[in-house]
């Protein structure tokens, strides 16, 4: 699943795939509107529910863990599923030359956590959370946030409540950072 968060190549409407406070053409945020004002569908759950016996995301931020992922899939007999978040710099509104950093922080945040289920046993990819704010800033699509304060608290209760579901927080510094 191509998950670029929008309808983008029809003029950037909201999908189900579209984030919660996002402004789109048709879930579009002013003075009485935050903008899309449903959270994003969890795609992966609803696969995994169904019993697909390899469930994964992947980021185009995380290019190793995307191909490693793929080869994976292709080896294994059955339905597979996996979602690949791929911001659109003109549909999200920032920089091109940003989309990797963009990419890897919505990873960082918790807002689009690296797990992989294989028959029902999960990895994830472990993180120093960074703050969901330091992801918005980088798009103008959530520029209008500013104006609504509780609604980014509620986008960063989503990412701690990924952060805790998925235990994606390291416990510690990894070797070598520092």
């Amino acid at each position: 699943c191509y998950d670029n968060e929008a309808y983008m190549n029809t003029g950037i409407q909201r999908s189900g795939l579209t984030p919660l406070a996002t402004n789109t053409t048709t879930s579009p945020s002013g003075t009485l509107s935050f903008g899309n004002p449903r959270p994003k569908k969890p795609l992966p759950e609803i696969a995994k529910a169904h019993g697909i016996p390899y469930v994964a995301t992947a980021s185009v931020g995380y290019h190793q863990d995307l191909q490693k992922k793929v080869k994976k899939a292709l080896s294994i007999k059955g339905p597979k599923y996996i979602q690949i978040h791929c911001p659109c710099p003109l549909g999200w509104r920032h920089e091109p030359s940003q989309t990797i950093k963009v990419a890897r922080l919505a990873v960082e945040t918790g807002l689009f956590p690296l797990v992989e289920w294989q028959d029902g046993t999960i990895s994830v990819r472990k993180i120093q959370p960074k703050p969901v704010e330091e992801y918005l800033n980088l798009q103008a699509r959530f520029r209008h946030l500013a104006n609504f304060p509780e609604v980014i608290k509620n986008l960063q209760a989503l990412a701690d409540a990924n952060i805790k579901r998925y235990s994606l927080a390291m416990t510690s510094e990894p070797e070598g950072v520092g």
